[in-house]
């Protein structure tokens, strides 16, 4: 049987002016997302660390990164192996269970905010972020993404809500890069975002809540249009 981390074409890119570790971790998600290793398989860090050019000490930190945010997987006495994809009844409930932190977030959430101006911030980044088919090319707008809903969820003031959502967003984050067409939904997405901003800016509740909630469900039908088909 073929030991697919020997295939020569398995390649991950080295950026500069950064930490080896952090270095070693950048390019080892954008292979992931760009599905340079697929789900399941083995990762070797003596493999890795020739590709990078660097010793076995940084790939391994950005390895225990990496399975800090669930992105790859330790098995006993076998190494790392790329997290497997969620199923389709999990990516449902992620989506259940996103809407009821982000919703109850803002049902929480005191309005006027002083976090308005850097909402408006994102959303004018978002706006303007490029786009393009790899995860280099659109991995700014996905940051900015997570830091628009990660500042509408910090709105609240809970930590635990704020906990919750991140432990979730990693799993979001790669069923949006999963289904290996780029930004699938930016122009919704985008339009969305714009929206629940301006409602915000009006304090007005009720708008933001039911803009917010059909935006989850939203992002939840394009992903699975894609995902699962």
């Amino acid at each position: 049987m073929t030991d697919p981390t020997s295939k020569p074409n398995k390649a991950i890119k080295r950026s500069a002016h950064l930490s080896l570790a952090d270095i070693a971790y950048n390019g080892l998600v954008e292979a992931i997302i760009n599905q340079e290793f697929q789900p399941g398989e083995p990762l070797s860090i003596d493999q890795l660390a020739r590709q990078l050019e660097m010793s076995n000490t940084p790939v391994r930190e950005a390895l225990m990164r990496a399975h800090g945010e669930r992105l790859v997987k330790q098995k006993t006495n076998y190494g790392f192996v790329v997290a497997e994809l969620l199923t389709p009844e999990e990516l449902h409930q992620l989506f259940e269970v996103r809407h009821l932190v982000e919703i109850r977030a803002l049902q929480l959430a005191p309005l006027p905010s002083q976090s308005m101006s850097e909402l408006r911030r994102l959303v004018d980044h978002m706006l303007q972020a490029p786009d393009g088919a790899g995860y280099h090319d659109y991995k700014v707008y996905l940051q900015l993404d997570h830091q628009f809903h990660h500042q509408l969820v910090s709105l609240s003031g809970n930590v635990f809500l704020i906990k919750a959502w991140e432990d979730l967003h990693v799993h979001l984050h790669l069923s949006r890069l999963y289904t290996g067409i780029g930004l699938f939904d930016r122009t919704d997405s985008a339009r969305e975002h714009k929206q629940i901003l301006e409602a915000l800016e009006r304090s007005d509740r009720a708008e933001v809540v039911n803009l917010l909630s059909e935006h989850i469900q939203g992002v939840r039908e394009r992903v699975e249009k894609y995902f699962l088909t």
